[in-house]
This record gives C-alpha cells, structure tokens and sequence, in this order.
C-alpha cells in the first residue's frame, strides 16, 4: 500500500488529480453523515405538504359552504320582503276598508257594521282583527267572500256566523271576525309579484242552503221578485185564454196561467181581466202551507181568497227591492 503509494506521489497526473479526489472523498463523507438527517427533514417536509394540501381543500369546500349559504340568505332575505309586503300588499287599513265597501256595493250587500279592533305586535308585524256585519243574499255573500279573501292581500278569517236575517226573507246576516297584518316597516312592492298568475274564475251555485225545500231551486224571472213588489196593470186575451201584464222595475212582463211568479213558490192559476191568482207555498211555524193570493187590476196586492181547505195567511208588503237585472223577458215596446 505505501509502495503504491509512493508510486502514485511521483506520478505527475496523481498530483493533478488528488485535490478532486480529496474533495470528491471529503464531500461523499459529508454526504454520508448529513444525508439521514435531510432525507429526514424531506420526508417531513412531505408530510408538511401534504396536511397543507388537505386544509386547502378543506378550506376551499368551506368557503363554497360559505357562499352557498350567503346565496340562501340572501334568497331567504329577498323572500322575508315579499312576505312582509303581501302582509298588506302595500295598502294601508283605510285602503282595505275602502276596498271592502266596493266590492260590498259591487255585489249588492249592505255592510252593516265594521269594528277595528286594537293592533297586536308580533315579531316584524302587528297584527290587526276586524269584526264584520253583511247583510245580503247567499250567491252574494258566497261571492263575495271569494273576491274579498283572494285579494293579494294577506286575510285570515276566523269565527264565522251566518243566520237568516229576521223580518227580512230571503237574505243572510253574516258575521265575521278577519285578521289583517301589517309589516312594521314600509317594504316596497317586489318584482316577483308580477309574475304571480291571475286567480282563476270560480263558479259558485245559485242554490241557496238556507232557503227551504224547492224554494233552494235556482230561481229566474218573476220567480225571483217579491210578489208584493209586481203590479197588474192590464190583460190580454186569446180566445178563451188569458195573459196578464204585470210591472215591476219599470218593465212590463207577460204571465199566463202555469208561470211562476214571487219567491214563495207562487204559480199562477188563474187570470182574468181584472186580477191574477196566484197559489204559493210557504214555509211557516216549522211546515209547509198554502195560500191564494191575488194581483188585482191598478193595485199591489189583494186580499186572499178564504178557503177552507188551504191555511190562509196575510201576504205583508214592503220586501227588499227587486233587482230588475236578469228578471224574465221583458214585453217590447
């Protein structure tokens, strides 16, 4: 080993290449006792690398979390002001009171007392009841309803009452308690409301429930005017048979013996030239009874014929008014 040695010190290219070759030794010791500990630090650093990784990730879905959810409360927020707005529908109460007599006159009815109760808060809104009186006919007051509860308006009703109105034949009395809402802040109309479609028509039956027996028949022409309300005011003759011209509303109307003629089942029996006779059907002190009335020549109403086999019972004038609207066909001319 030292001959070689000493061999290789005398030669000329051993003494050029002895540095690298020193060095080369020098760094691959180096190497030899630092590389555990880098190849250490390269794998924690790994691990490092990877946790962060994973928290980015997870950092990333949390903020997709986060904007999914502003989204929501956003859309939540955005449906909090529609709400709050058809609370009302942006009308004030002297609004709905307003709206309430129009469609009342619009269906005929008489609204006979209306009671503004105190407002009660509640959390964003305050609510106010109403307590309401009508008067009309069943149709009417089943229309009514419909139109005023399918308004945008928010309307909420409550105890609900509706009775024959005493003294006062063919009409109801309802009552009615409504509660109204307020928002507690003004909020402006949402656009959304614009494509909300319109309510479909609802057809509602002419038959009254309240009305007795037959008399719940739809009823057209002269069925539907009070007796004491028609006026003979002249006769027309055929032959043997007979027509009678009766008045009401201003119009003149044709009636031969078989029509119906008055809301009491009336049918007419007979005519002549001086007064029409009219048999009728009432409901009274829990039966049915008979009874002759007659429409007598320039007058309202005459006496009824005594018989014995019939109850016989007075015909009162003075009922609702007639509605001309829709009553049979009128004479031309």
């Amino acid at each position: 080993m030292l001959a070689w040695l000493a061999v290789l010190s005398r030669s000329r290219r051993f003494r050029r290449l002895a540095p690298g070759l020193v060095a080369v030794a020098l760094f691959g010791l180096g190497c030899a006792i630092r590389l555990p500990a880098v190849l250490q630090q390269q794998a924690q650093e790994e691990v490092r690398h990877a946790e962060l990784t994973e928290q980015q990730a997870a950092s990333a879905a949390h903020l997709a979390a986060l904007e999914q959810l502003q989204v929501s409360v956003t859309v939540a927020e955005q449906r909090l002001q529609e709400a709050y707005w058809q609370l009302a529908a942006g009308e004030g109460m002297s609004d709905l009171l307003d709206r309430l007599a129009a469609l009342g006159h619009a269906h005929g009815l008489l609204i006979e007392r209306v009671v503004v109760h105190e407002d009660e808060q509640q959390p964003g809104y305050r609510k106010v009841p109403l307590e309401l009186q009508v008067l009309g006919r069943y149709a009417a007051l089943r229309r009514w309803l419909d139109d005023w509860f399918g308004q945008a308006r928010v309307l909420r009703s409550g105890d609900l009452r509706l009775a024959a109105a005493d003294g006062q034949p063919g009409l109801l009395r309802l009552e009615l308690r409504v509660d109204t809402y307020q928002a507690l802040a003004p909020t402006s109309a949402p656009a959304v409301l614009a494509q909300v479609p319109a309510r479909a028509a609802i057809v509602i039956s002419a038959i009254d429930p309240f009305a007795p027996g037959a008399s719940r028949l739809p009823s057209a022409g002269l069925a539907s005017v009070p007796l004491a309300q028609l006026e003979m005011v002249g006769s027309l003759s055929r032959g043997a048979a007979h027509e009678a011209l009766l008045r009401v509303a201003g119009r003149l109307y044709r009636v031969r013996p078989g029509d119906r003629v008055g809301r009491d089942q009336g049918v007419v029996t007979q005519i002549d030239q001086r007064q029409v006779e009219v048999r009728e059907r009432v409901f009274m002190a829990g039966g049915w009874h008979e009874r002759t009335a007659f429409l007598t020549l320039a007058k309202r109403l005459g006496k009824e014929a005594p018989n014995q086999d019939e109850t016989i019972d007075e015909v009162g004038a003075g009922s609702p008014a007639a509605d001309s609207t829709g009553v049979g066909d009128a004479v031309s001319g």
